[in-house]
């Protein structure tokens, strides 16, 4: 069988969860033998890992990273005819969640050079009816972090960190999420750590905590009995699981080595690719602390090559549309350059745990061979 014909058979992914099956088997097998797989004992000591290994004081599990920015606005009391600020090119969850809680989210541009919110647009766009400002960390990046909280402090508005891709990414020795009122993250398939479906709400402020605790559960404090419970406020059921807590407990022992792989897959690709003007591999500062969950590129020609590393097994996945593109919240490119001149032109290359280095090496051979065959 010939090279070319084994390198299109050997299939790339784009990421893959990766789970301990024996250490997941044996804490499952415990929430069964409990007995009890609904939100207990096991959600609660994920909780506390959580809480200790971002150095947040209060840590809340929730259905999904949609939801924990949702619970993070409805404590803040975000409400109809309300704004809040997200940025135009990020996952719809963000606006989407803006959405549930009857708010209104208003699209700012972001920096082309590393895709997070543009601090000077968003200046520009803060109003009387602005409440709230929803920061994305694309990919693990927040280099503007401090930027960010210096302009939602003085504006008096709320800073609520969407760090979905994020987890264990850090700015100046403090983790990303814990910037702001709040920080929300996911526990997707796709993330560093998985719990099928799941999210989380990072804290500091007790008051903040003690109402997430209530929206999360019917709007009830103290111990929950199913029967004649203290029900102080208006609530939903957006309870995490023991068995979803036992699948992500099982996989925070090895962090840190995943945290290792990642970077390693980021440096394989700076050193290798060669960029130019049409093709630019999107940085991250591993100095001060940025973990690249994703690696994303800029090509001017990002369909073609996209369909080119298709064709030799190497699958990747498309930047998200703009938000002001998508049907429900159809806009003009009025005040939003960046992202229409960033539009079809960024995707993510594989990012996977279990890359192997003539994985990145195909790769790059790839990519580089393509570019200098198209410009």
């Amino acid at each position: 069988m010939g090279y070319n014909k084994i390198m299109k058979e050997h299939k790339i992914l784009l990421a893959e969860p990766v789970i301990e099956t024996k250490k997941a088997n044996v804490l499952i097998k415990q929430v069964l033998n409990d007995n009890f797989p609904n939100e207990g004992r096991f959600a609660k000591l994920f909780e506390k890992k959580i809480s200790t290994l971002l150095k947040a004081k209060y840590v809340v599990t929730a259905t999904s990273g949609t939801i924990s920015i949702f619970l993070a606005l409805k404590a803040l009391g975000i409400k109809k005819n309300d704004e809040v600020i997200v940025p135009n090119i990020t996952f719809p969850a963000t606006a989407n969640a803006v959405e549930l809680t009857g708010a209104t989210p208003i699209f700012v541009d972001i920096n082309k050079d590393n895709l997070l919110i543009d601090e000077n647009a968003l200046k520009k766009k803060i109003n009387k009816k602005t409440k709230a400002v929803v920061v994305v960390h694309i990919s693990g990046r927040g280099n503007n972090i401090k930027k960010i909280a210096k302009i939602t402090k003085k504006t008096k508005i709320h800073l609520v960190e969407d760090a979905a891709e994020a987890f264990m990414s850090k700015y100046e020795n403090k983790f990303l999420g814990t910037f702001g009122d709040m920080g929300c993250f996911s526990f997707a398939p796709n993330k560093i750590i998985t719990t099928g479906q799941g999210g989380i709400v990072v804290t500091n402020n007790k008051s903040l905590y003690k109402k997430l605790i209530r929206l999360k559960d019917q709007g009830r404090i103290g111990t929950t009995t199913g029967g004649e419970d203290n029900y102080v406020s208006f609530g939903y059921n957006f309870k995490f699981t023991n068995l979803q807590a036992a699948l992500g407990l099982s996989q925070l022992d090895k962090i840190k080595k995943k945290l290792s792989i990642l970077k390693n897959n980021y440096r394989f690709y700076k050193k290798h690719l060669k960029q130019n003007k049409n093709f630019k591999l999107i940085g991250f500062n591993l100095q001060k602390g940025e973990l690249p969950l994703w690696n994303d590129i800029y090509c001017t020609k990002r369909n073609q090559l996209f369909n080119f590393l298709k064709q030799q097994g190497v699958n990747c996945r498309y930047f998200w549309h703009p938000l002001n593109t998508c049907k429900p919240y159809k806009k003009s490119f009025s005040g939003l350059k960046n992202s229409k001149f960033l539009r079809k032109k960024l995707m993510w290359l594989p990012s996977s745990l279990n890359l192997k280095n003539k994985d990145l090496k195909k790769i790059c051979y790839l990519i580089n061979k393509y570019n200098k065959k198209n410009g």
